[in-house]
């Protein structure tokens, strides 16, 4: 009996430990990380390209986000927005810009993946080089879609860019942990794979693909995670994503708590699904094929959010204390070195890319953030989100 429960802690302290040493192994990658500039992208030829923009009732913010495109948009590239079941003036707003729109009114159950579907059928007619996917509610920086449409074009490969949040005023301070966690899964873990010459995994708003690649494949479908199923989709057509890090974007976290509970619980609910059912086949068809991208990819998918891997340390943990005291304390010294060596790469990597005020800010929210995410998790077991909703504008 005790040897049975020894061993079963054992697996679970693995559940928690092997994750976290994929994190800290990509934190590692990325502080060796030097800043570079984007290859000479303005010398290179823009290839021709569209900007592609899924919306749905986006008259709020979709001015603020053409503005940042016109701004800086190549030669060679239009923009092409895809109104989608749209109740509201945004197609009026997009024509104001002088942009291309159409208005697409179907079932409304398929979401964003049904927008995007919309538009390249749309651009068959006449199809682009590259494709570069952009969310209708963030600001794209100077020179990102140059190089996100230059890199996909000489890479024949998707590319993810940097995709950073920022708290609204009314949420600067319980919003900073939420910023450094889509930090590391947005920016900081990429970074790291980046440098160790793997795949990332496509992170929401600022992607480019070459458009015999993106047509065709599903798109994400049958997942309400569809970035991450459509990273998994592609890389089984063959195209494993790459990593931009110089190409940036950025949106704004929701203002109301519970808007952005609904936003946190349709993406870490999809995500954690994709822990638990694609990552194990993933990396078990990697690991028959010898083949060190799907096995990269699956151990990406297998480190699920942050607060999530915190708590099962936790439980874990309390477990091999009770093992300890009546049997071996094996499983309980390998969680606290790692969770030691866990904590110190992310304090590293928070510093060197975040700074030393936005970090000790985050650490002190930290307990409400893990508060504020319980009911997430309670939720996936009880009642899981299935259903692909956008996130209500404030």
């Amino acid at each position: 009996m005790v040897i049975t429960l020894y061993i079963l802690v054992c697996l679970l302290a693995l559940l928690a430990i092997i994750p976290m040493w994929v994190v800290i192994v990509e934190i590692l990658a990325a502080l060796m990380f030097s800043n570079r500039k984007a290859q000479n992208a303005d010398q290179i030829q823009t290839p021709k390209t569209v900007v592609l923009i899924p919306a749905h009732n986006e008259q709020s913010g979709i001015s603020d986000t053409l503005d940042s495109l016109l701004r800086d948009l190549p030669d060679n590239t239009h923009i092409l927005c895809v109104a989608h079941n749209c109740t509201d003036a945004t197609a009026d707003i997009v024509r104001e810009f002088d942009a291309e729109v159409i208005e697409i009114n179907d079932s409304n159950t398929g979401g964003k993946p049904d927008a995007i579907k919309a538009g390249l059928r749309y651009l068959d007619s006449d199809p682009p080089e590259i494709v570069v996917i952009i969310d209708a509610d963030c600001l794209v920086s100077h020179g990102t879609i140059r190089l996100l449409a230059t890199q996909a074009k000489s890479l024949d490969l998707p590319v993810m860019g940097s995709y950073f949040f920022t708290a609204p005023e009314q949420r600067q301070r319980t919003a900073k942990m939420s910023i450094l966690a889509i930090m590391l899964k947005n920016f900081i873990r990429p970074l790291g794979l980046h440098k160790l010459g793997l795949p990332c995994l496509l992170n929401g708003s600022g992607s480019a693909y070459p458009f015999h690649v993106i047509r065709d494949v599903p798109h994400g479908e049958g997942s309400i995670a569809e970035d991450y199923q459509l990273t998994v989709d592609l890389l089984n057509k063959g195209y494993p994503t790459t990593f931009e890090p110089m190409a940036r974007l950025s949106g704004q976290l929701p203002v109301s708590k519970g808007t952005a509970q609904k936003q946190r619980r349709r993406w870490e609910h999809g995500h954690l699904y994709l822990s638990f059912h694609t990552a194990p086949r993933l990396l078990l068809a990697g690991l028959i094929g010898l083949d060190r991208k799907r096995i990269a990819l699956g151990f990406e998918l297998l480190v699920p959010p942050l607060a999530y891997l915190g708590l099962i340390w936790m439980l874990t943990t309390v477990i091999a204390i009770i093992l300890a005291i009546f049997f071996d304390a094996t499983p309980l010294y390998m969680l606290l070195s790692t969770a030691i060596i866990f904590f110190l790469a992310l304090l590293l990597s928070f510093l060197r890319f975040a700074g030393v005020t936005s970090t000790l800010a985050a650490l002190a929210v930290l307990p409400n953030y893990v508060m504020w995410k319980l009911p997430i998790y309670r939720d996936f077991f009880i009642r899981r989100e299935t259903r692909w909703i956008k996130t209500d504008r404030d």
